[in-house]
C-alpha cells in the first residue's frame, strides 16, 4: 500500500497553546493542548466555535510542573454514551490523569477527571516499558490502544493494548507491544498520536523527531511523518508492530518544516481518499492545523 499527502489549507492559531490531540464529531473538531486551560472547538472551515474550559484553571497555559499534559485522544463509547477521553501522558504524578468529556458538549460541567489506576502503571513498567510518555490514543473495535513515546536515551515507541474504561476494572487486561519502524529514521523518531479508520480497518499514527533525552524535557523540533498499518484489527495478536509505510511530511510539502505534528484525526472518506486535520505544536505558545487529504493505493 502506497500514500500520497496532499495539504488543503493551514492555519495558526497564535492564542491556542500546546496543540496535543485533536478528535472529530459530529462536523465539529475538538482541539486539545497540554498545557491549555480549555478545549477548543472548531468547525470544518477552522472557525472556533466556542471554547470548553477545563474546571478549576486560569490563564493561558498552566505550569508545566502542574500540568495533567493530556497528550492523547479517542472518541470512546461507555456505557451506550460517547466521550471525548484526554490521556495524561503519565510521565509525573500530576500527568497520570484522564479526562472525560460527554458529548455532545453541551454541558462542560459535567467534565470528568480520573485518576490513572496505580496497578496499571505498575503492570505497564513491568511489562517492558522504560519510561512512561502516553502520546497516543485510539479505539480499534473493542480494544483501547495507547502509544508510548520512546526518546534518544530509550528509543523505542509501543502499544499498550487494553479495553475502554479500564479505569473501571479491578484488574483489567494490558499487552504491551513493541512498535518499530521499518526503515529507521535518521535520528529517533517518536510515536506522538494514532487514528482508527475503521471503514478501511486502518491504523494512521504520526511521528516526530525531537532532541530529547526523557518523557519530561521539550527538545529541537525535526521532521515529522505519517504511518499506517493495513488490517490492524488482524494484527493485534502480534508479539511486534511495524508500520507498512511512512511518509516524511517536511517532504511532501514544506508547510511541515519545523512542526511537531502530535496529532490526527479523520473527518471523512471518498473512495480511497481521506480527508484528515493535523495539530502541531511549536514549543512556543501557538498551535498550528493542517487539513490534508491523504490518498492510499495498491502498490
Amino acid at each position: 500500500m502506497k500514500g500520497v499527502i496532499t495539504l488543503i489549507c493551514t492555519l495558526l492559531l497564535p492564542d491556542f497553546p500546546s496543540a496535543s490531540a485533536v478528535e472529530f464529531h459530529d462536523g465539529r473538531l475538538y482541539l486539545i493542548g497540554d498545557d491549555a486551560t480549555c478545549i477548543q472547538v472548531l468547525d470544518k472551515e477552522y472557525q472556533v466555535v466556542k471554547s470548553i474550559p477545563i474546571p478549576g484553571i486560569s490563564g493561558k497555559r498552566i505550569a508545566k510542573a502542574e500540568k495533567a499534559d493530556y497528550e492523547a485522544s479517542a472518541l470512546i463509547n461507555l456505557h451506550g454514551k460517547t466521550y471525548l477521553m484526554a490521556s495524561g501522558s503519565l510521565a509525573t504524578e500530576k500527568r497520570r490523569q484522564l479526562m472525560l468529556l460527554p458529548l455532545p458538549d453541551d454541558d462542560s460541567a459535567a467534565m470528568q477527571f480520573i485518576p490513572y489506576p496505580p496497578d496499571f502503571t505498575t503492570q505497564l513498567l513491568n511489562s517492558g516499558i522504560n519510561e512512561l510518555n502516553i502520546e497516543g490514543a485510539a479505539v480499534v473495535n473493542n480494544m483501547l490502544l495507547l502509544s508510548n513515546r520512546g526518546n534518544d536515551t530509550w528509543p523505542q515507541n509501543q502499544l499498550v493494548l487494553t479495553v475502554p474504561g479500564f479505569w473501571e476494572q479491578a484488574s483489567p487486561a494490558v499487552n504491551v507491544v513493541p512498535f518499530t519502524l521499518l526503515t529507521p529514521t535518521p535520528v529517533f523518531t517518536g510515536i506522538s498520536e494514532l487514528c482508527y479508520v475503521a471503514e478501511k480497518d486502518l491504523l494512521l499514527c504520526t511521528f516526530s523527531s525531537e532532541a530529547t533525552a526523557n518523557a519530561y524535557d521539550d527538545g529541537a523540533i525535526g521532521d515529522s511523518y505519517i504511518g499506517w498499518i493495513s488490517n490492524i484489527s488482524r494484527k493485534l495478536s502480534q508479539t511486534t508492530l511495524t508500520p507498512d509505510g511512512m511518509l516524511n511530511l517536511t517532504a511532501a510539502d514544506p508547510a511541515f518544516k519545523g512542526e511537531k505534528i502530535e496529532g490526527i484525526c479523520l473527518e471523512s472518506i471518498q473512495d480511497n481518499i481521506l480527508t484528515l486535520h493535523l495539530v502541531s505544536d511549536n514549543d512556543a505558545g501557538a498551535s498550528r492545523l493542517f487539513k490534508v487529504s491523504f490518498t492510499i493505493t495498491a502498490n
